[in-house]
């Protein structure tokens, strides 16, 4: 009898094992009784396996250490079933988000009783970082409803303490060694904006030698990137000397300022083809104070204008206008601003200067792949030997450039120039005889879409007679975007070894010309 109990004791045993067994190999769609232990994985930004078009990592923006920009000194994790109904909310304080990193990712195992596998099996989870103020959430709604709460508060010029981030949990869950992992890729709730002045001749000055102001700047905004508040807490200060100053945030010899997603978008406008669509008493703007020949005057400087030139077509596409005419979470604005004429002679009348903003996404440092590539075939037909200088009014001095075999994956563009001295002509707009053209004529940008195969023929040209007086071997650099993600194309290189296909002088993203007489 002993012997059989003991054998009956050992089947249990052996039983129980492979039952255990089961368990750690199965997967999330199994039963929720059986529980695993929930690793937490979170990081700021972009992930390191995720595609992106063909850039040079030069175009991806880093978080400064420095500006507190993916400090993380709190996590709040928010589980909603179904319905929308609040399952668990689970605060993270300062000291039980230290974890050691899983490749790029903050690793956090968290306690049996914090979370369970039957409380992520069929929710939505989401995870917001840096708030102190979030609580009395109960359903999913009221999370999307809810703002940072900061308006009173919000400096725009100034060094944030922390950035309120949020991020929704990625599809993929993983067991590994019988836990569950769930990942998390948190991003920014502000739009970084930074103001690079430059003087007639294109040198930097220094941001001690000018003074600035954000005008219309959102004091406030959502929490989660996917909420649906409709009233963004525009400050609407008048643009006043005494709040023109000295910038009081500078990176690499820019100044820096931040505000919460704020579009100026105008959709009733009869016809966004002959006027900016937009309402100007919501436009971001910087105000400007900087000194031309030695007199201080004031210059309105666009923190995102970036108009389609499609006078051609039927219908707008909203889509792509409006992400020229707002300003976008978790995004970074570089405008460079050349002071080069005179401006206004107070703050209230300042002169517009043209700028053409480089946008781009705002990650931390992580190596991406670039397997979904963007390829053109760039022609650069030289005149002569010369393949980077150019003259006013005579086109055909320049090479004259096209895209062929064009492949965006889907994604919009724009080709612009870093200077508003400088544009576009088509070749089949230019005087065959004398290479001269109507100013008329002369583009911003030129666009794409996703379907888009070719660009014909065209020209960099200048708008203006070189001015000896005022400067000299004046340069522009051209680039492409590509929109979603906003990054830059490689178009400076060779596509292949064919006759015709050269290359210019500058980076592989980045073709400069310099104007002669």
């Amino acid at each position: 009898m002993k012997a059989i109990s003991k054998y009956f004791a050992m089947c249990a045993i052996a039983l129980l094992g492979l039952a255990n067994t089961s368990c750690m190999s199965d997967d999330m769609d199994g039963t929720p009784s059986c529980d695993y232990d929930v690793v937490l994985e979170y990081k700021v930004g972009g992930s390191a396996t995720e595609t992106r078009a063909a850039v040079t990592r030069a175009a991806v923006e880093d978080g400064s250490e420095d500006l507190n920009e993916n400090l993380i000194n709190r996590l709040d994790l928010f589980v909603f079933d179904a319905a929308g109904k609040l399952v668990k909310s689970l605060p993270l304080t300062d000291a039980s988000v230290q974890g050691s990193p899983t490749t790029d990712y903050k690793h956090k195992k968290l306690e049996s009783n914090q979370l369970k596998r039957s409380e992520i099996t069929g929710n939505t989870l989401y995870l917001v970082a840096n708030l102190d103020n979030i609580s009395g959430i109960t359903t999913l709604d009221q999370l999307k409803a809810a703002t940072i709460n900061k308006a009173a508060t919000f400096n725009p010029k100034a060094k944030q303490t922390s950035f309120v981030m949020d991020a929704k949990m990625e599809e993929t869950k993983q067991i590994v060694n019988g836990m569950i992992h769930i990942q998390f890729q948190l991003k920014r709730a502000l739009a970084k904006i930074r103001l690079n002045v430059q003087d007639d001749k294109g040198n930097t000055v220094d941001p001690t030698k000018y003074a600035c102001q954000l005008i219309h700047y959102s004091a406030d905004g959502s929490i989660l990137a996917d909420g649906n508040i409709t009233d963004n807490a525009l400050n609407t200060d008048a643009a006043a000397s005494s709040k023109v100053t000295a910038p009081a945030v500078t990176q690499d010899k820019k100044a820096v300022f931040y505000s919460y997603a704020n579009s100026w978008i105008d959709k009733t406008k009869g016809n966004a083809y002959a006027e900016e669509p937009i309402d100007v008493n919501k436009q971001t703007y910087i105000l400007l104070k900087a000194k031309y020949n030695g007199k201080d005057y004031f210059y309105k400087v666009p923190v995102n204008k970036r108009l389609y030139e499609s006078n051609d077509a039927a219908t707008i596409d909203w889509t792509k206008y409006e992400p020229l005419y707002r300003l976008d979470r978790n995004t970074i604005y570089d405008v460079t601003a050349k002071v080069d004429r005179e401006g206004g002679s107070d703050p209230e009348h300042p002169a517009e200067l043209k700028v053409l903003p480089t946008v781009l996404p705002w990650e931390t440092g992580a190596n991406y792949t670039f397997n979904d590539a963007i390829s053109i075939k760039t022609n650069i037909e030289k005149n002569g030997e010369n393949s980077s200088k150019i003259a006013f009014n005579n086109a055909t001095f320049g090479p004259k450039i096209s895209f062929t075999e064009m492949n965006t994956n889907g994604k919009s563009w724009v080709l612009q120039t870093d200077s508003p001295d400088y544009g576009f002509i088509y070749a089949d707009k230019v005087n065959a005889d004398d290479g001269s053209y109507d100013l008329a004529d002369v583009m911003t940008v030129i666009t794409g879409n996703g379907t888009t195969t070719e660009v014909k023929p065209f020209y960099v040209v200048p708008r203006s007679v070189l001015d000896y007086t005022q400067r000299d071997n004046y340069t522009c650099r051209v680039y492409m975007v590509a929109y979603s993600p906003n990054m830059k194309v490689i178009i400076n290189a060779p596509s292949d070894g064919s006759e015709g296909t050269a290359t210019g002088t500058g980076t592989k993203t980045d073709m400069e010309f310099t104007q002669v007489k």
